[in-house]
């Protein structure tokens, strides 16, 4: 189609395109300056150069909202630019917004891109750290936020001085009063965002258009807290009382008929014979409660791996008891009061922390955390001598794939792993005075017997049984 000069009244009267079809007119007073038209009758102005044998066209806006005069100026300033720099604005123009993303928009494409790697739980907890500790920021581009900025936020998270969240009155005591640990992970967290958009957003040659991400100078002026990891856990000595304490909460609960605090008591009681984590206790649902097959399983953990355990005696008196409880419309082994996963066990751990220095002179309360249970099952276990690849596998822990070669040839089925679950288990009780006598002293000679003595004894054993059920 030939060219014509551009006016408000031809360009009102040219038809729509047809059905799938678009249909471009050139202006003759100013070259390169183009109008397309859609089926849906809608005109739009571009400007088109031709630079080093490829099209390059950039959108200039609407007609009749953007008039003909305009246009005209609009194009001849693209057209100018586009000779120069021989670069398409348009990707000009995305550039200058990736390098002004926002530190809100770069989380939330952080979380995005992991997909299901992480967990919905951790995402939150991603956003809530980064929003609780650095809310002012959220709107803010990435590239404002200097080595200074996150330097003076690190101290302040420290000495809990800066807080963005819900209001605190509503909050447990003790938030924002100052964490080294929480200053760490926010560290953490806005260097794993920051890294994150710094190689994720580039210009069209591959260049990065972030500055370098200011976090580093957390580890450049060595200002990272490096938290010890804690490693508080239930005393040997102190199973007994423990795990008596626990029981008196449940009985009690169960007398006043606090399912809720029963449940929980449960759950504590299995976090300690099993090691899992808190979310993976509470989170066990029956459909993955295989009694009659002696194991459950959880699918979602920590890293990732489906993990399958066998049901000792201990584990199948706790199922057991929840069964008996278990209502119809309810799936989770472990509920809270109104059926869903419990949330905040504190209140019935500070109950069994309490009971524990009752009938006992001179004795502190026991204090501990739902992953305190994990770490005693660990050392327990260690002291059990199950073997490390059977621990981990029983822990559900990962070693470097790369350096740790022997374990990925290590295949145990949940079969394999009743009989260490049962050495953690007698061992557990042992420490904690709740074996009997006569199992103590029946398992100690057993375990003293050579194959072709244990073949004899129970030879013996079914005789006995024999002759007394023939009476």
């Amino acid at each position: 189609m030939e060219p014509f000069k551009f006016t408000k009244s031809k360009l009102l009267d040219l038809p729509s395109a047809p059905k799938g079809k678009q249909i471009e007119y050139r202006d003759s007073h100013v070259r390169g300056l183009r109008l397309r038209v859609g089926a849906t009758g809608a005109k739009t102005f571009c400007a088109v150069r031709k630079v080093r044998g490829r099209f390059i066209r950039a959108v200039l806006g609407r007609f009749p909202e953007l008039s003909v005069e305009r246009a005209r100026t609009l194009a001849l300033e693209k057209l100018g630019d586009i000779g120069v720099t021989g670069r398409n604005p348009n990707e000009v123009k995305r550039e200058y917004e990736s390098s002004k993303v926002t530190l809100e928009d770069a989380l939330e494409l952080y979380i995005a891109t992991r997909g299901h790697r992480l967990k919905n739980a951790t995402a939150q907890q991603y956003r809530r750290i980064l929003t609780n500790f650095s809310g002012d920021w959220l709107k803010n581009p990435l590239s404002n936020i200097s080595r200074d900025d996150v330097l003076n936020r690190h101290k302040a998270i420290t000495e809990g001085v800066v807080w963005f969240g819900s209001d605190l009155s509503t909050l447990r005591a003790g938030v924002a009063t100052g964490s080294k640990s929480q200053a760490d992970l926010w560290g953490r967290y806005l260097r794993a965002v920051y890294n994150f958009s710094y190689d994720n957003y580039r210009d069209n040659e591959g260049l990065k258009l972030l500055p370098e991400p200011p976090t580093i100078v957390l580890s450049t002026k060595r200002q990272w807290h490096g938290v010890v990891r804690k490693s508080t856990r239930i005393r040997n000595n102190e199973l007994g009382r423990w795990l008596r304490s626990v029981a008196e909460v449940r009985n009690e609960a169960m007398h006043n008929r606090d399912d809720h605090i029963a449940a929980i008591c449960d759950a504590l009681d299995m976090a300690l014979f099993t090691g899992l984590r808190r979310s993976e206790v509470f989170g066990l649902e029956w459909d993955r409660v295989n009694l009659n097959g002696g194991y459950f399983w959880i699918d979602k953990t920590k890293n990732g791996d489906p993990l399958e355990l066998p049901i000792t005696k201990t584990l199948r008196e706790i199922f057991n008891r929840r069964l008996e409880y278990r209502k119809d419309c309810i799936n989770y082994v472990f509920p809270s009061a109104t059926g869903v996963m419990v949330s905040d066990p504190r209140k019935v751990i500070d109950a069994i922390s309490f009971k524990t220095t009752l009938y006992v002179e001179d004795k502190k309360p026991i204090a501990f955390t739902c992953h305190d249970a994990r770490r005693t099952f660990a050392t327990i276990a260690e002291l059990s001598g199950v073997g490390s690849y059977i621990l981990k596998r029983l822990m559900n822990h990962r070693s470097g794939r790369s350096s740790d070669v022997t374990q990925g040839y290590i295949n145990l089925p949940v079969e394999e792993l009743m009989e260490p679950a049962k050495m953690i288990e007698r061992k557990i009780l042992k420490e904690a005075g709740l074996t009997t006598s006569l199992e103590e002293s029946a398992t100690s000679f057993l375990n003293g017997l050579n194959h072709e003595e244990l073949e004899r004894v129970l030879r013996l054993v079914n005789m006995i049984k024999q002759e007394k059920l023939n009476g």
